[in-house]
């Protein structure tokens, strides 16, 4: 079948079988799929940690074993370079030591992770490393999970199978074992010379992926004792500046109380590549479950592990840095559309996605989001800061919400960081929106608008907030609709009408409205609350916001025409005739380089052109 050589045992047996000369320590040498099949038949496991020189092939359907490590080895993680951060979480989880260090040396062509924790014998090596699934890490403490590390550092393999190879040597302190796979250019016989090194290289990319898979070749060697695992990488896929970019990005909020990280030896999670901002460490609660459920009573269980981490504020101080959330101190969901870095540490309860770089949102991971929303309102609170600030922390709580975490538990909190962060009276408008209200409704109503500036924010605040609608009905009395020209008939002590029916493609279809300002409610309690519509204007009257330099605004309904406006009431001048102009063609959809273009050469704004019309006169629209 292939070549098993044995010397010496590893306690599991007494059997001993003297090795070859030239390959001492030599255990086993053919195609990985051959030693999992091992690994996964006891009786052939038991036969090679004896140190039998011929073993019974084990009855495993190779084709099925060669599809499910085909799936674990090319369908791991969407980075990458994702697998590198598996081999550090291993040797994070096996080290024992109060401190535990992990060292990571990178060059160009090659990664080393080594670490000095429990290493392994040669039957964990067998029955944990080298089967997809088989770990032994505990749910909710250790870092990695699954027991897929391995595998899917063989992706490398696949993708660039003549430079690929992996060392690992391993020891508990009493034995020592070195396993290498490389991936062999032929998928046919072991023993058989390749081609050509470019030609066999096109064959395999050619191949199909189990074709792929089966060209994996192992070999497992015994060697002096030693404690500790190392696994050394080789890959021209390995490029040094991007491989170290990613690894600090990736690893610089690991929590340091798990493991030092040294890359080249410089420590990349003490801090040191993060300038300002606030650590904060937040035993969350999760939310009662249903009852009658065996997973309600692990999530119970799991509670106590709920320490979640935030890092809120500062900077990242390299570019690559940004604003994400993490899983066990591994970023998940990067997030460059922040300028600030918000870094989120979920703990290790919260489950992992099937593609096992995204987090699954659930009871767990939800708590942990609202944690961090209620997180900003207190630091808001407590810093005092003033509306500009609390804008940005919602813009940005926001934008968390939407491009981080999912909308998990957002629509829980939102009232919460409304009241908090922006305040009674604020309605959310758009930015194109903005200038428009300012000069319809004065620049007195800035206080009370909430400009989100990106969408995401604004997809995430739209259904909590009040909108334009709601604005302008709060701060405007409305009359009932009616169109252009019957408006100017009936209202004809409003001089700056006839411009507008003159402006007018078809007044006669044109709906529009008249507004003013209401009356505030702390101010001028003994004038009349309300005027009915037709009544004369009360302009100067006490309590009301005064009009905007724009006398028009168009809405989805129709155009609203302020009759507290001097344009409107009395156009003198230049300057009102522009405003009404300007104004209407705006809120009439006309486009702005349209405009623009017809101010410059059209009419002049004070020609006869734009005076009112005398009794009897017609206007555009064809009625009197």
């Amino acid at each position: 079948m292939h070549a098993h050589y044995g010397a010496g045992g590893d306690g599991g047996g007494d059997r001993r079988a003297a090795p070859l000369p030239g390959d001492a320590g030599l255990y086993f040498l053919g195609a990985l799929h051959e030693l999992v099949a091992v690994g996964l038949h006891r009786p052939a496991l038991e036969a090679l940690c004896a140190g039998q020189r011929d073993l019974a092939e084990p009855p495993i359907d190779r084709a099925y074993l060669l599809k499910i490590l085909d799936e674990e080895i090319c369908r791991q993680f969407g980075h990458p370079l994702r697998p590198l951060i598996e081999l550090v979480l291993n040797a994070a989880d096996a080290a024992r030591a109060p401190q535990p260090v992990v060292d990571v040396a990178v060059t160009d062509g090659r990664v080393e992770v080594s670490d000095a924790g429990a290493g392994m014998g040669l039957r964990a090596i067998l029955s944990r490393l080298l089967i997809p699934f088989a770990t032994d890490k505990r749910p909710g403490i250790d870092l990695g999970r699954f027991g897929v590390g391995f595998f899917s550092v063989l992706g490398l393999g696949l993708s660039d199978p003549e430079s690929f190879s992996l060392h690992v040597t391993t020891g508990d302190g009493v034995e020592g074992w070195a396993i290498r796979v490389v991936a062999w250019p032929s998928a046919g016989d072991a023993g058989s010379a390749p081609a050509s090194a470019s030609e066999e290289l096109g064959q395999a990319r050619g191949r199909a992926s189990p074709e792929l898979t089966a060209a994996l070749m192992c070999s497992v060697r015994r060697i002096a004792p030693l404690l500790g695992t190392r696994v050394r990488v080789t890959s021209a896929l390995l490029e040094t500046a991007t491989v170290r970019a990613y690894l600090r990005d990736a690893l610089h909020f690991f929590p340091a109380s798990r493991a030092l990280v040294l890359l080249d030896g410089a420590a990349v999670n003490d801090g040191r590549l993060i300038s300002g901002g606030q650590l904060i460490q937040e035993r969350v609660a999760v939310a009662p479950q249903p009852p009658g459920a065996a997973a309600l009573e692990a999530r119970t269980h799991l509670g106590d592990a709920l320490l979640a981490r935030f890092h809120v504020g500062g900077r990242g101080l390299l570019p690559s840095i940004s604003a994400a959330t993490f899983h066990a101190g591994v970023k998940v969901d990067a997030c460059l559309a922040l300028a600030e870095l918000a870094l989120i540490d979920f703990p290790a309860a919260v489950e992992l996605t099937e593609g096992r770089d995204a987090l699954k949102v659930g009871p767990e991971f939800t708590a942990v989001a609202t944690a961090f929303y209620r997180r900003l309102i207190e630091l808001a609170a407590a810093s005092g800061e003033g509306r500009r600030t609390r804008d940005r922390l919602a813009e940005m709580a926001a934008q968390i919400s939407a491009l981080m975490l999912q909308s998990a538990g957002w629509d829980e909190v939102a009232l919460d960081l409304a009241r908090a962060l922006l305040g009674p009276g604020r309605c959310m408008v758009t930015p194109e929106r903005r200038e428009a209200l300012l000069g319809f409704l004065g620049p007195s109503v800035a206080e009370r608008l909430f400009v989100p500036e990106s969408f995401w924010a604004e997809r995430e605040w739209q259904p909590h907030l009040p909108g334009e609608r709601e604005l302008l009905e709060d701060e405007l009395e409305i009359d009932p609709p009616e169109t252009l020209s019957a408006l100017a008939r009936r209202r004809g002590d409003l001089s700056g009408l006839p411009l507008l029916v003159a402006r007018a493609t078809s007044p006669h279809t044109t709906m529009v409205a008249l507004c003013r300002s209401r009356l505030q409610p702390d101010r001028g309690a003994g004038a009349a609350a309300r005027r009915a519509p037709g009544a004369p204007p009360l302009p100067d009257a006490p309590g009301r916001r005064p009009a905007g330099p724009l006398p028009c605004l168009g809405t989805r309904r129709l155009l609203l025409i302020r009759d507290d406006s001097a344009a409107v009431r009395r156009p003198s001048g230049w300057s009102d005739w522009y405003a009404l102009r300007a104004a209407f063609d705006r809120a009439s959809g006309v486009r702005e380089a349209d405009l623009e273009r017809d101010l410059i050469v059209g009419e002049p704004v004070d020609g006869p052109a734009f005076a009112a019309p005398r009794p009897g006169e017609r206007t555009s629209g064809g009625e009197p």
